[in-house]
């Protein structure tokens, strides 16, 4: 993968012995998603969806009243630490996807609705 600004695509040929490694437009890689134009906006989708879905798996857990809120802000900070969301290079526009993730998981953990406070 060739890292480029423009829309044009810069062929590359690469052999290892005899075979020709292929040219892809993205890749993961320890996690990361790299993109050809070398930004990182899919990545940030991809981590957020993926940051939405834990928070839907964790739902049952986090809304149950046997589960002590000491317990459930342990899953808030370990949840924290396997996206690491504060090492991401982002921009200003990212900030606010990022926050709402972790504004979800956190209101689950106090049993926080949005509609109850707004509604009252």
């Amino acid at each position: 993968m060739v890292l480029e600004r423009s829309e044009s695509l810069t062929a590359c040929q690469i052999m290892i012995g005899d075979e020709k490694v292929e040219q892809v437009s993205e890749f993961l890689y320890l996690g990361s998603l790299f993109t050809r134009d070398g930004k990182c906006d899919r990545d940030i989708e991809r981590r957020v969806k993926a940051g939405n879905s834990v928070n839907g798996a964790l739902l049952s857990i986090m809304s149950s009243k046997n589960v002590s809120s000491k317990a459930r802000l342990a899953i808030i900070q370990g949840h924290q630490h396997i996206y690491g969301s504060e090492s991401w290079v982002w921009q200003k526009k990212h900030e606010s996807k990022i926050n709402a993730v972790q504004m979800r998981a956190s209101r689950r953990s106090v049993q926080y609705r949005v509609c109850a406070a707004v509604c009252v």
